[in-house]
């Protein structure tokens, strides 16, 4: 009997052996549920009416641990989803350079990656003592009938250390590939309306970032003046004004945000003028809005935010080789990289936002009493020049001594969300025709996104082309900031369901090792590890042959 018993629990471990690649079954005990996905992302993928299929292109072989790590992430989540999606999910992975050993045939289709937003990693390893480049391509390519999107997994703010960047994708890689399926199977889409009779923007430098927009949002524009009401819109967007709003224009924007609605403005504290090829010069600008964000609880400072420890270069003369000016890029502290706020989905694990010139913005004591989130911020090391104020070119790689930068982090960017009562309650209205629809305050919750500087939404000009460039793209350092992510996760935040954007809010805890202890007591910890199973083995081994006498010699 307890011979047949050991046979059968032998077969059936046996069994579960075999069984074992067939069978997903996990649980999540950590914390926060980081294993688990989100309720959102089951409800969306519920929501799936046709299969799709999702090729993952990070692979291959010499890849290094941090990039392992992300692809086996990658591919535990995509497992998930398959088993939580009622449609058929294919998933391939795909080894670029064993897929496509021709070399012409590679380049096209790292050509292809690339046009849908998977450019290259170029990965320096060691191997034999030698270092090797590779290119990784740490993204995926989700396919719904002709449709096809790229999903971009490498991202994380950059000014962190490759780790912590890797890491950070981690953390968000639910929310990247649930982006991606939800935008092939949308169907109700959001309108947004930009405000284009109060600025004079051409149309080129707005392309990079209505292009996308337009992948999830339906965009018109508005002629404010001309409009009774914005009514039938879900958000407004308004970049860079800069001519003065009319009272009936500012109770429009005041009625649709008193009504529920959502908006996100870029605004200019001052007005920057160039002198003679000398420098720059600032003025007091407002544009009749500032009232409106006071009364909100908002201040848009009428200053310049320098920031000395974070900010981007631009190229000057600082002196002559031989016959010739020598032209090297030199920091330039008006042009700070602005740093996310890590407590808020909007910006958590987001790269650094490239911001020209911006204007710090307070809170105020307020009527309104609306929930105000700082969502981008600067360094400590700053210094706030109030308009009217000058900025020499001269000053740029210089005048960086630390004492003279003493104004402490400041916000540039913040999210106001509640209900918003009305600035034009208790005080007379533009004109009598419109008290028949005012409303002073109203159950439906709003949103509002102030950003104290108009250049982040804006793209610049590529020289050759004369076609946009990509939005936070920086020609001098060649670096894509996150400028399109911002608003991007601005937007949906303020229009979507909240909870989509919770898949964000999981934290994967970096635990390195200590790399000096490591040195220090390498050889104490290996014989360790050495000598503590011989150890155990003679011990054990000593104790059955004590056994067996015992046993044997009675």
């Amino acid at each position: 009997m307890i011979k047949n018993r050991w046979i059968l629990w032998l077969g059936m471990g046996i069994a579960l052996l075999v069984a074992s690649p067939f069978i997903r079954m996990r649980w999540d005990i950590s914390e926060d549920k980081k294993f688990t996905l989100s309720a959102s992302t089951l409800t969306n993928l519920q929501a799936l009416d046709a299969p799709i299929r999702i090729q993952v292109y990070l692979g291959g072989d010499g890849l290094p641990g941090g990039f392992k790590r992300l692809e086996q992430a990658t591919i535990s989540i995509l497992a998930d989803i398959k088993s939580q999606s009622p449609q058929t999910i294919e998933i391939e992975q795909i080894d670029l350079y064993a897929e496509y050993p021709d070399e012409q045939e590679r380049e096209r289709m790292i050509f292809q990656l690339d046009s849908l937003g998977l450019p290259p990693t170029n990965i320096v390893n060691k191997q034999d003592g030698k270092q090797v480049q590779q290119l990784a391509f740490p993204g995926l390519v989700i396919t719904k009938g002709e449709r096809s999107v790229g999903v971009l997994l490498l991202k994380g703010n950059q000014l962190a250390n490759p780790q912590e960047v890797l890491n950070q994708s981690i953390e968000g890689l639910e929310y990247e590939i649930m982006q991606g399926i939800q935008s092939l199977a949308q169907k109700e889409r959001k309108r947004i309306g930009f405000l284009m009779d109060y600025n004079h923007i051409p149309a080129v430098n707005q392309l990079s970032l209505i292009a996308a927009l337009r992948k999830r949002y339906d965009l018109y524009p508005v002629d404010l003046g001309a409009s009774a009401t914005l009514d039938g819109l879900d958000a407004i967007c308004l970049i860079q004004p800069d001519r003065v709003f009319s009272p009936s224009d500012q109770y429009k924007i005041d009625q649709f945000l008193v009504k529920g609605g959502k908006g996100i403005f870029f605004m200019e504290g001052v007005r920057t003028d160039t002198i003679a090829n000398q420098g720059l010069v600032s003025s007091v600008m407002d544009v009749g809005l500032n009232a409106l964000f006071y009364r909100y609880g908002l201040r848009l400072n009428s200053n310049w935010v320098k920031d000395a420890s974070l900010c981007g270069a631009i190229p000057l003369a600082i002196g002559n080789y031989g016959n010739k000016p020598r032209i090297e890029l030199m920091p330039w502290p008006a042009f700070p990289l602005l740093r996310g706020n890590p407590a808020t989905l909007i910006t958590k694990n987001l790269d650094a936002v490239y911001g020209r010139f911006v204007s710090s913005i307070d809170t105020v004591a307020s009527a309104n009493s609306l929930k105000k989130t700082p969502l981008l911020q600067t360094s400590t090391y700053t210094q706030v020049q109030q308009a009217p104020a000058t900025l020499p070119f001269a000053s740029t790689g210089k005048d960086f001594d630390p004492a003279k930068y003493k104004a402490g982090t400041q916000v540039i960017a913040y999210l106001l969300e509640g209900r918003f009562k009305s600035v034009f309650q208790n005080r007379p209205l533009p004109n009598d025709s419109l008290q028949k629809g005012f409303l002073g305050e109203s159950d439906q919750a709003g949103g509002l996104i102030l950003v104290g500087d108009g250049d982040i939404a804006l793209n610049g000009i590529d020289p050759e082309t004369k076609g946009p460039l990509a939005l936070g793209f920086d020609p001098f350092s060649k670096h894509t900031f996150a400028n399109a992510d911002f608003i991007l996760n601005g937007l949906q935040y303020l229009l979507d369901d909240q909870k989509a954007l919770l898949a964000r809010s999981k934290n994967i805890r970096l635990r390195p090792l200590d790399k000096g202890k490591i040195q220090a007591e390498k050889g104490f910890w290996q014989g360790i590890n050495m000598l503590l199973p011989i150890l155990f083995g003679g011990l054990f081994s000593l104790m059955v042959v004590l056994y067996r006498r015992n046993k044997y010699n009675r």
